[in-house]
């Protein structure tokens, strides 16, 4: 999954190809170092934002072809943040 932000020299690539699975039951912490991408990926786990290209399953369904409505039902019964 890659996020880029900004366009020509502006561009910042916040993930670049990182494959990520977490599987049922599982609990996940995120670390690393400022800017190295936690937030950006939390997002598009959290079904807040998009990837700019890549795949992104849940549940063997395509994230990124759910409406908004079906986005907020996903983060309502399975997803949590501390």
């Amino acid at each position: 999954m890659h996020k880029i932000y900004g366009h020509g020299a502006s561009e910042v690539r916040a993930l670049d190809g990182i494959d990520l699975q977490i599987y049922p039951g599982e609990f996940v912490a995120v670390m690393g170092a400022s800017g190295s991408g936690k937030s950006t990926c939390m997002n598009i786990v959290g079904c807040l934002d998009t990837p700019t290209s890549g795949q992104y399953l849940f549940h063997d369904v395509e994230v990124g072809e759910l409406d908004r409505d079906q986005l907020a039902l996903l983060r309502r019964h399975y997803i949590g943040f501390v």
